[in-house]
């Protein structure tokens, strides 16, 4: 018998293959033609709940079958899971920022307009800078994106955030600084979600380039973030993450963490003399990047190596959660 999670991805697959109008034999040549060969009867037990993708190749597959439906990367990997990546597992994560694993997240999404993957700006430059300070309890998000109209008219990003349980249930302050404006807002305190359409001032042709920057203001301990983390819908010709620690306490077991189609990726990382962890990419995407840590206990024990791992609960903000 299929559990209900297995019936949530089976549903999700089978509505956004109704809403593309393909075949299955359509899409099957589809993703053979982008070197992710997937049998018809394989695509049939996945839209059916017989069975689920599991393994790097079968979520390398579900990255371009996302893509292909134009649905937001790890929108359809998120009601599965990730595959268990090599060597110890992960500890469990309260990631913040730009969740787009999640059903509410995509709800969110809709409800600020952004149904189709051409209503996303193209994202060709990412600069984050995530503020963490124990001294205070609102946590800093700076978002300093290049984005590329892919259509003529107003130029948008969405912002979205899906707070975890142990998180406080405060909406956000976003802050436009710089190129940009708020537009609507979703705030669904009930289901823990909010989020904001970011408005490019202006105008623009399709293909044209602007620069814009926006702040998003959470209120949490430093302690209750442990990752940040962003999903981007088509590949940016740079990424620049960074997360700045303040207030005395520092991380520990820092890495980077990158997925793409292709599989996934961790590395360790260090901090740099400034008290930042930074991750950096050319050419990157479409996929998940971020950074991780966990912090040390009272005792100077380090937690849990062993715990649960939780992947695909990935965080995001303006250009986190989009696919195409």
């Amino acid at each position: 018998m299929a559990s209900q999670d297995d019936e949530r991805f089976a549903t999700a697959l089978r509505a956004a293959i109704a809403q593309s109008g393909l075949s299955l034999t359509a899409i099957s040549q589809r993703l053979r033609a982008r070197h992710r060969p997937i049998s018809v009867a394989t695509l049939s037990n996945w839209q059916s709940g017989k069975s689920l993708p599991g393994g790097e190749q079968s979520f390398g597959v579900l990255a371009a079958l996302e893509e292909l439906l134009g649905h937001a990367p790890d929108s359809l990997a998120g009601l599965v899971g990730a595959p268990r990546l090599r060597g110890r597992a992960a500890p469990t994560e309260s990631f913040v920022g730009n969740r787009s694993s999640k059903e509410v997240f995509a709800e969110a999404l809709t409800a600020l307009g952004f149904s189709s993957p051409r209503q996303y700006a193209h994202e060709r430059v990412h600069h984050q800078l995530v503020v963490v300070d124990h001294r205070i309890d609102v946590q800093r998000f700076d978002y300093r994106p290049t984005v590329r109209a892919l259509e003529s008219g107003t130029c948008r990003l969405p912002v979205v955030y899906v707070l975890g349980p142990d998180e406080p249930n405060v909406e956000p302050r976003y802050t436009a600084l710089e190129g940009c404006s708020l537009g609507r807002r979703v705030s669904w305190p009930d289901r823990r979600a909010y989020g904001v359409e970011v408005l490019v001032d202006g105008t623009l042709d399709a293909g044209q380039v602007a620069a814009v920057a926006y702040r998003v203001e959470l209120t949490a301990r430093a302690e209750d973030l442990t990752a940040a983390m962003y999903s981007l819908p088509r590949r940016a010709n740079d990424v620049l993450l960074e997360v700045e620690f303040r207030g005395g306490r520092r991380p520990v077991e820092c890495e980077r963490y990158r997925r793409t189609k292709d599989g996934e990726s961790i590395t360790p990382v260090r901090l740099d003399h400034r008290d930042r962890l930074q991750l950096s990419d050319a050419r990157f995407g479409p996929g998940t990047f971020g950074l991780r840590w966990s912090w040390e206990d009272c005792d100077g024990e380090g937690e849990d190596d062993g715990a649960e791992e939780v992947l695909g609960r990935d965080v995001a903000s303006a250009g986190a959660g989009h696919g195409e």
